[in-house]
């Protein structure tokens, strides 16, 4: 909901614990000092509002599953901001790279000029290490977006966030509280290898494939005519009929 996900060790004295710590800590060097400490100290508020906003993209150690990661955050935080604009407005968003990579930020969905559009190659050349990039554009419409990186796969390790625009009149309906959700997965693996995985097998991580044992079940319930018909139409999609998460070690979690 609005308290979105803030990524944190687990709080414990244990050794293993600290073994653990110690092992992030290993993995923040690779990653530059100088970012870390960036995305570390800076604190924002989850949403900001407003017509002119500054994000800041670095590196920032996680945990979710016990093993230790490096995310890509905005403002130091996974999920970024939430950001509210209002329809009519015009926007200004000055992003800088922390990274030691080059950068961007797409505003999915958005209709805004081309060169604002954000994707590198496309609509403008990305934003380098050290530079910051102004993006700045008319609001023509309302509703709940999102905006994610656009630059290899800094978008799966948490280079996302979602952008809520009002109305220009006003909400149609009068409201208590309003809730903004965000759905996203988590996987310890490099997405660079997931990927690779994917384009050889798409169904590499697929370990819950139907059996011989789930087709006797099928014949018992539904009859051996239903099952066999079952079973080639799911074949002719080309589809697996059960989808498991990618590894051990994925968490899907809502924000």
């Amino acid at each position: 909901m609005k308290q979105l996900l803030q990524p944190a060790f687990p709080l414990s004295t244990s050794r293993r614990a600290f073994l653990r710590n110690m092992a992030a800590g290993t993995t923040f060097a690779l990653v530059g000092a100088r970012h870390m400490r960036w995305a570390a100290a800076t604190t924002q508020p989850t949403e900001l509002s407003g017509t002119d906003f500054r994000l800041e993209i670095g590196a920032l150690p996680v945990n979710f599953t016990g093993t230790a990661r490096v995310s890509t955050v905005v403002n130091g935080q996974l999920p970024a901001p939430v950001l509210r604009w209002r329809e009519g407005d015009v926007v200004t968003l000055r992003v800088s790279n922390r990274l030691c990579v080059p950068t961007s930020i797409h505003w999915h969905g958005i209709i805004v000029p081309a060169e604002m559009d954000g994707v590198p190659g496309i609509s403008f050349r990305g934003i380098p290490p050290g530079e910051t990039f102004v993006y700045r554009f008319p609001v023509n419409q309302s509703g709940t977006y999102w905006y994610h990186s656009h630059s290899r796969f800094q978008e799966q390790t948490g280079l996302y966030g979602a952008i809520v625009i009002a109305p220009r009149c006003g909400e149609r309906h009068r409201v208590e509280r309003d809730y903004t959700v965000l759905l996203s997965d988590w996987t310890d693996i490099d997405p660079e290898r997931v990927f690779r995985l994917l384009k050889r097998r798409s169904d590499y991580f697929n370990f819950q494939e139907r059996t011989a044992g789930d087709l006797l079940t099928d014949v018992r319930q539904r009859g051996l005519r239903m099952a066999v018909e079952n079973r080639l139409m799911w074949g002719r999609m080309r589809m697996d009929r059960r989808i498991s998460p990618m590894s051990r070690g994925t968490r899907t979690h809502t924000s």
